[in-house]
């Protein structure tokens, strides 16, 4: 090998949750790793999430069984770990959105239903309110409202929080600026730095793909058939404006009706980030008759909240996860072939456990190559990508949406 060939154990495309936890779990576990970003930190499906440490809730509901229901319901007591400050990576600083989230059914048969149907299937059963400890959000309600501990994280902050910590191992890159070939029993590497223009030229032994939707291209990149991944559109709702906080989800039967939760943005107006079954109906519909529905449906199961001011808008996200004929997967997904892995942890709440199953598939090197540690001082890291309430996009009243 060429002597100005720099070996390295790791290299991990895409900078959302899942890499940066990859990247996190391999340098506390001595293996040699850096992450390559072409755009900002958790461009697409992190900063569009709505930051829930789902614990099993809406796959119990939902009637997606008790496969995705048992992997998933460890993963809050493991974050809440983490944003205690107890366990690595230490999350301490991350600012909540909420400790908890707020689960209320609409009152039919088959919202009932669901409701035992959920109970029995979690890990954390919900703790049914009573009237006075209610939210100002869900007084007056008809159905029954329950808590459950399933942690709620402003998504960007998360990002910052581990991009300050991972900083140096976080490398910008540019289009075009990555070739990719294979050599001996792994790949070079070869970029160019965007900000001096320096060639630098890595062999890594393992290469991870963690760029959600950007997977496919990339295994294209690495020969390998790009039809792994398939993705489920969603049109989201926001509104904005003097909103009461509120973080969860309303039940329907077997599925979520919508999960709503709270955030504040830059003018410090409360921002609802609206989802749910909601947004999945709502893929081919145009935003200003989303909009109106989703007002009627706010007005069914929050009927006491007042839109009257409100200012509402929609975004446009997609769920990437592995190749499934279009069903939903239950658990993570890693693809292993020629020395990369393509992974896909489904969910937030699944990055600690995507990042441990990477590991256990990547061998740091012996002592002796230890010394061979690149410096990378001289590059530039990316950003941290903005939430989508702070991108560049009209909002209406429903007075202006209804005279449009």
């Amino acid at each position: 090998m060429d002597k100005a060939v720099k070996p390295i154990d790791c290299i991990i495309f895409g900078g959302g949750v899942a890499g940066l936890f990859a990247l996190d779990k391999c340098l506390s576990s001595g293996i040699r790793a850096i992450l390559l970003e072409s755009k900002s930190l958790g461009t697409g499906q992190t900063i569009d999430s709505q930051g829930i440490i789902h614990g099993g809730l809406k796959y119990a509901i939902t009637g997606h069984g008790a496969k995705a229901a048992s992997a998933i319901k460890d993963m809050p007591a493991i974050w809440r770990s983490c944003l205690a400050g107890e366990s690595k990576p230490n999350l301490h600083k991350v600012v909540m959105r909420s400790d908890f989230c707020h689960v209320w059914r609409t009152d039919s048969i088959r919202s009932k239903l669901g409701w035992i149907a959920a109970k029995l299937a979690l890990r954390t059963k919900p703790i049914v309110l009573d009237e006075d400890e209610l939210p100002i959000a869900l007084q007056g309600i008809e159905g029954s409202v329950a808590r459950i501990d399933e942690q709620v994280i402003e998504p960007r902050s998360l990002l910052e929080v581990l991009g300050r910590q991972l900083d140096d191992h976080i490398l910008q890159t540019v289009e075009g600026g990555v070739e990719i070939s294979q050599l001996d029993d792994g790949w070079l590497v070869q970029l160019l730095n965007p900000k001096t223009g320096e060639p630098l030229d890595l062999f890594a032994k393992k290469i991870v793909l963690t760029a959600g939707s950007g997977n496919s291209h990339l295994r294209s990149m690495f020969g390998l058939e790009p039809d792994k991944t398939q993705v489920r559109p969603l049109q989201m709702v926001m509104a904005r404006g003097n909103l009461p906080v509120l973080n969860g989800h309303c039940i329907d039967g077997a599925k979520t009706r919508v999960t709503i939760t709270t955030s504040k943005d830059y003018a410090n107006r409360s921002v609802w980030q609206i989802g749910g079954q909601l947004a999945e109906d709502g893929i081919d519909v145009l935003p200003e008759k989303l909009i109106k529905h989703a007002v009627q449906e706010i007005h069914e199961v929050l009927p006491n909240i007042d839109l009257q001011d409100i200012e509402f808008t929609t975004y446009m996200t997609t769920r990437a996860e592995p190749y499934a004929r279009g069903n939903r997967p239950s658990d993570i997904s890693i693809i292993e072939e020629k020395n990369v892995l393509t992974c896909w942890p489904i969910k937030l709440a699944f990055a600690p456990r995507l990042a441990e199953e990477i590991v256990a598939r990547i061998s740091a090197s012996p002592n002796e190559e230890q010394n061979s540690v690149v410096d990378f001082a001289s590059w530039p890291s990316p950003n941290v990508a903005l939430p989508p309430w702070e991108t560049d996009q009209p909002w209406s009243t429903l007075e202006t949406a209804a005279s449009s």
